[in-house]
Formats: C-alpha cells, structure tokens, sequence
C-alpha cells in the first residue's frame, strides 16, 4: 500500500485581537492550505465559531473543558480520520486554562491510530522569568513528553504542536526524547514564526527579535517530506501576529 501524506498546520490565532481586520484572512487562509489537521493556540468562541464555518468538512474535539474553547483545539478532516479518543493533561502552565490538549484518531484509509497533542507555553516576558532570567517553560516540555509517552500506544505515530514561547529548550528537550521537528528532519533551517508584521501592529522602536517559537514535531513513526512557514496575506492583512508551521508526514500502513 501506498503510503499515506497528510498536512498539518499548528497556528496561534492572537485571541480575537483586531478580529474584524485579520478574520477574512484565515479564512482565506483556510481556504487556500486547507490542512487535513488543524492545531490552534489562544482560540477564542467567537474565532472556533468562524472556523468551524471556515472548515465544513472538518471536526474538531467537543469538550467540556474551557480550555478546548478559549484556549486550544484540533481540527480534523472527516472524511480521513475517525475520532477515538481525547484528553487533556496538566503540564504545569499557569495560564488560564493551557494544558496538554490531545486526541487519538484512526486513519480510515490504513486503520491505525495517530496521537495528535498541541500546547501553548508561557511566554519568555512573564514576571518570574524577567526577574530571574529561569524558564518555566524546561519544566512545561518536561511534563508534555512524559504525557506523551504515557499516552502513546506502541509503533503509534505521534504529532505534538503549538507555541512553544521559546526557539531552543522545547525543541531540544522534544529532540532528545524522539519527537523532531519538521524541519531538522528535512535538515532545513527553521523560519522565524514570530512576530508577523504589519499585523502585529508593533510600534517603531519597540524592542522585538524575530524567533521561531512555533513548533512542529513528530516521532519516528511519521517521516516529513515537507516543511514550511507560510507568509500569506490577504489584501493588506495577515491572520495572525504569528506566522503558521505547515507540514506533510507519510504514515505507512501498520
């Protein structure tokens, strides 16, 4: 059997920040990359209601849980997967209600499972860290991988994704436990994902760097074939003040 190739794109989506300007941007970048899995930081009701019309050949996980509403969720393309199963788990952020967001889905067309888990980690200017210069976000990658481990079943392919906050100790952290970036595994260098301008409507002098704190990442179950940072537009306006990873994994029949 032929190989299976599927996308995936992980995006922060900037809360409902100047929503009515970037809105007809994601969806037209919906409509355009059209991702058979679909992972979001910082939703919101209004944004998951815009995408659930923007996607009407997708699902995505229904949840008690404030957190699948107000903070993250995952999209997936009906007619590929199946829904098995989902979870959440505590990885020590203390903001509002990010956790570990997870779901097992069976691949219809091979029938077996993938793990797809996304997160997003505190930011690098909390109180603490600008005080004191010590990452919460070492102990937060800790926590997700044991997660995943605990989770995974065996020979499963997994995909963890989201806002890292941070351009080395969650990918390395990931790396050293077997989950690689899309783009170390095509031995590419990796795009900065933040900050997008003129979006993010950053005032002239402000101190910013550029980083990668988007990440994308799977084990060895899963091979990348490609791996991008889209900088799409529409009209004068981006859908995000964080640029997109998008990628393409194989998944051979079990």
């Amino acid at each position: 059997m032929v190989p299976l190739r599927i996308s995936i794109v992980t995006y922060n989506i900037w809360l409902t920040q100047r929503w009515a300007v970037r809105a007809p941007a994601l969806r037209g970048f919906l409509d355009r990359f059209d991702p058979d899995i679909l992972c979001l930081q910082e939703l919101q009701q209004q944004s998951r209601d815009f995408i659930d019309t923007a996607l009407p050949g997708h699902k995505r996980i229904d949840d008690a849980h404030p957190g699948w509403t107000n903070e993250g969720n995952i999209y997936f393309r009906d007619s590929l997967f199946e829904h098995v199963e989902h979870g959440d788990e505590d990885a020590a952020i203390p903001d509002g209600d990010r956790r570990l967001f997870w779901t097992r889905l069976k691949i219809r067309e091979l029938n077996r499972t993938i793990l797809v888990g996304t997160a997003h980690l505190t930011s690098q200017r909390n109180k603490v860290e600008c005080e004191t210069g010590q990452s919460p976000r070492v102990e937060q990658v800790r926590r997700i991988i044991a997660a995943l481990k605990k989770i995974q079943q065996p020979k499963e392919p997994v995909f963890f994704m989201g806002d890292m906050n941070d351009p080395v100790h969650p990918p390395r952290l990931l790396q050293d436990a077997g989950y690689v970036s899309c783009f170390a595994a095509l031995g590419v260098q990796a795009p900065p994902t933040y900050q997008c301008y003129p979006t993010a409507d950053v005032p002239p002098g402000n101190r910013v760097v550029n980083q990668c704190i988007d990440w994308l990442v799977a084990n060895q179950h899963a091979r990348a074939v490609a791996a991008a940072v889209p900088h799409f537009y529409l009209k004068d306006a981006a859908p995000s003040d964080h640029w997109p990873v998008q990628a393409v994994y194989e998944i051979a029949a079990a």
